[in-house]
């Protein structure tokens, strides 16, 4: 780890992101750029895999995801773990329910939900037993024929060129192995996060150990008729969004 991170928290582990530093700018950011990719298609694959309207926002931060749900007529209540954000979401969605949650704690019923909505949470979970811990959270609070949508970026993403990110860090120059932390800028903001980079074995196998099935992947690209002056998001996924849903095993199978 760098000097320069953020401080543990009182969660299970530390975090990469200040959120007291930065939750206002995030409040700010908008679904521009390579983050355009990553909600491009979700009203469309939640349309073909979804089955209700009741979702859950795990991670939701500033509520900029919770809100986009809402726009798409789901029935979204959010949690996260930092009250720094969820002030922000709060003050954003001032009818929204916003709740402060410990990592992998849901304060939800069983099968409740037809959509649990993740978006780069996992990147600021340091290990994997966590990040099992918090899918079989979702698992529980998910209805029998529901979906789960986990948002993320994997370690590849540090090699490109990317429209929204930086990754030009002497701290990057470096062989990069699954669980490593990488340091990366915003473009056009002040805001600097520091993410753990996760493989897509990685990811496959935390799912299975929670008992979730991948039902698909989907890598969006960028596309010439957008109007957007991509850069490696025309040849390179650096989303990676997966569709689980209940695979019947326990955690720990």
């Amino acid at each position: 780890m760098v000097s320069d991170m953020p401080e543990q928290n009182s969660m299970a582990t530390s975090r990469t992101h200040d959120y007291a530093k930065y939750a206002a700018d995030y409040a700010k950011l908008g679904f521009e750029g390579t983050y355009y990719l990553a909600f491009r298609d979700i009203s469309a694959l939640l349309e073909k895999h979804a089955t209700g309207p009741q979702a859950l926002d795990y991670g939701c931060g500033s509520g900029r995801s919770t809100r986009f749900l809402k726009g798409l007529g789901y029935d979204t209540v959010g949690v996260d773990i930092s009250q720094d954000m969820l002030r922000q979401a709060r003050a954003e969605d001032e009818t929204g329910e916003y709740r402060h949650i410990q990592s992998a704690e849901i304060p939800y019923d069983d099968a409740l939900f037809d959509v649990v909505f993740s978006s780069f949470v996992f990147i600021e979970v340091s290990n994997l037993a966590e990040i099992t811990a918090i899918l079989a959270e979702m698992k529980r609070v998910l209805k029998p024929d529901g979906v789960v949508a986990v948002v993320t970026s994997p370690v590849t993403g540090i090699n490109g060129n990317w429209l929204s990110f930086s990754y030009d860090f002497p701290e990057n120059r470096r062989p990069i192995k699954s669980g490593d932390t990488v340091k990366l800028q915003i473009r056009g903001t002040d805001v600097v996060l520091y993410d753990y980079h996760w493989t897509d074995e990685d990811y496959r196998n935390v799912f299975a150990r929670a008992g979730l099935a991948v039902r698909t992947v989907h890598t969006p690209l960028g596309r010439d008729d957008e109007g957007i002056e991509w850069k490696d998001e025309k040849t390179t996924p650096f989303i990676f969004i997966y569709l689980l849903e209940h695979s019947g095993r326990s955690v720990g199978a």
